[in-house]
């Protein structure tokens, strides 16, 4: 530790410590900070909690599908398989009441005005429901709504990151968190690391070249 660091550390100790130990608002500020970490470990042990709940729900949730698997089971009728298709497809598009939806023994008709942004993942997401063995694609795709009736208002939906963050259960933002937070520490310490093995270089380097140069030069 350089010197320069043990003094912004002693003055950093200092400023807090006059801050916290003011004869008039040290009190006050002490009861914030204390209130302030409470309400932090309280959010913090609240998102754990679910997060535990939710990780232990999907592991049951997963037993429940291996023993299910093993057990054959009829599959949907073209009734429940098309409601099961509606129900996805209203998360998809803008305009779901647009498009047409009709089940024969698992294979999905798709019809209807759409636009072209949000093509892709409906079908992709629709290939995802369980008990679609096909897909026959007769959508019609518009870039615009021009005067389609039923593309009126709401541009296309298309999916985002942020929104996809918002859906995403606790279990996955508490790994997608512990990622970004394990990838900053990385980053952090092999950017101490160059620093401890090419900094003495770039010292010595600059040592030598103002040793090495005319006096003409330094003035």
């Amino acid at each position: 530790m350089n010197t320069a660091t043990i003094a912004l550390t002693s003055l950093s100790v200092g400023a807090g410590l006059m801050y916290f130990a003011d004869p008039q608002e040290g009190k006050r500020r002490r009861v914030r900070l204390r209130d302030a970490v409470v309400h932090t470990a309280h959010t913090v042990e609240t998102a754990a909690g679910a997060a535990s709940r939710d990780a232990e729900h999907r592991f049951i949730g997963l037993g429940a599908r291996a023993v299910a698997s093993l057990v054959e089971k009829p599959a949907p009728t073209d009734e429940v398989l098309t409601a099961r298709v509606r129900t996805r497809v209203g998360r998809l598009v803008s305009h779901p009441g647009a498009i047409d939806v009709t089940a024969t023994s698992g294979r999905i008709t798709l019809s209807g005005p759409v636009f072209e942004a949000e093509v892709e993942q409906l079908v992709n997401s629709v290939r995802d429901v369980p008990g679609v063995s096909a897909i026959d694609n007769h959508l019609e795709p518009h870039a615009e709504a021009g005067d389609i009736s039923a593309l009126q208002g709401p541009g296309p939906l298309k999916l985002d990151m942020a929104r996809a963050w918002v859906r995403w259960t606790p279990t996955t933002r508490l790994m997608a968190a512990a990622a970004g937070l394990a990838l900053m520490a990385l980053a952090s310490r092999r950017r101490t690391l160059r620093n401890t093995v090419f900094r003495p270089r770039r010292i010595r380097a600059a040592r030598a070249g103002r040793a090495g140069c005319p006096r003409r030069c330094l003035g």
